[in-house]
Parts: structure tokens; C-alpha cells; sequence
């Protein structure tokens, strides 16, 4: 992977590290990421990362810091999936590759339907959203956000056509393959 990253899977007793993450995150970060102003990581990571039937992969750099998270979270029977990438971190590629790892859980799982919720002016996400390939709907809300819905079938054959080389990402086949049984919709 390239500068030593690894995606890695995290969970509720990883709190600390991604608390961290936060708070290195500048405001506008966690806004674009939470759409309203966040306080104490602490105070709300517990239930968001023990949240059931969810998947929570994180990038971690070669001093095992995590730089940037994504969630894929078990919504009534769809998912929604959120990035958030440290500021330093951003325009690197990291939440693109945060994207398709969520994909690729949500094709495994058999999740119908994969959404997220974005504010309309941010050109970063629809830089990420453009480079899945993926055919996405949109449905514009009330107010300061646009819901971005994708089916699932899209997303597995956009990663199927997708380049096998990835530009050097090392996957950690131990990891996934342990998410993919962790992550059971029954467990």
C-alpha cells in the first residue's frame, strides 16, 4: 500500500483511535462528514461504532494512526455509507478506496441499496462519487443536503470492471476476510 497504509477494519475498542482522528479533523471536515457541528467525539463514537450489521474500515498509516474512516451502516434493510478523511490526508485517494471497500462489503452482504447524504456543494464527495463509475440517483432534500442513492448490482459490476492493480494498495486478505464473516447480516 502505498506510504505504508493498510485498510483495516475497527470497532467499538478501536474509540480511542478514531476519537483521535476526529479531533485532528478540522470543523468543516466533521461537517461535510456529520452535517451539524459535532462535539466530543467521545460522546458519540461508542454507539456508531457498535452499531449492529454495520461495517467500520479505517486506513491506517505506518505508525498504525488511523487517517481516515468509512462506515457502511445497516439503514432498514439499504445502508448508508460516510467517509471521513483527516484534512492532510485528503485528495490522496483515500476516500475513493474507503468507497469501494464499503462497496464491496455491501455486494457480499446483499444489501439492496447503498446511500449516502452530502451537502450539495461539496465538490470533494462528488469528486469521490465520479470516480466509482458507479450510476448514482439523486434525491434533492429540503435544506442542506442530497441524498445519493446507488444500487448495489451498479456498485458490483462497476468493481468488476474496475483495474486490478489499484494503485498498490495491499489489502491485507487476513483482515477482509475476517470482516466478511464479522460482518454477517445474522451476527
Amino acid at each position: 500500500m502505498r506510504q505504508g497504509l493498510r485498510i483495516v477494519r475497527v470497532d467499538q475498542d478501536d474509540q480511542p483511535r478514531v476519537a483521535a482522528l476526529h479531533r485532528r479533523c478540522s470543523a468543516a471536515a466533521r461537517w461535510h462528514r456529520y452535517h451539524r457541528a459535532m462535539g466530543d467525539p467521545d460522546t458519540y463514537l461508542g454507539p456508531l461504532l457498535s452499531r449492529p450489521h454495520s461495517v467500520h474500515l479505517a486506513v491506517q498509516d505506518s505508525r498504525d494512526r488511523l487517517v481516515a474512516i468509512g462506515h457502511l451502516l445497516a439503514d432498514d434493510g439499504d445502508a448508508e455509507a460516510a467517509l471521513l478523511v483527516e484534512d492532510t490526508w485528503q485528495n490522496r485517494g483515500l476516500g475513493t478506496r474507503l468507497l469501494e471497500e464499503l462497496g464491496l462489503f455491501a455486494v457480499v452482504l446483499g444489501v439492496p441499496e447503498v446511500y449516502g447524504v452530502i451537502h450539495p456543494d461539496d465538490a470533494r464527495m462528488a469528486a469521490v462519487l465520479h470516480r466509482t463509475g458507479v450510476p448514482l440517483r439523486t434525491v434533492l432534500e429540503t435544506g442542506s443536503a442530497t441524498t445519493v442513492r446507488a444500487r448495489t448490482q451498479d456498485i458490483g459490476l462497476a468493481l468488476a470492471c474496475s483495474p486490478g492493480g489499484r494503485g498498490g494498495w495491499r489489502r491485507g486478505a487476513r483482515v477482509l476476510r475476517r470482516s466478511f464473516e464479522d460482518a454477517s447480516p445474522t451476527g
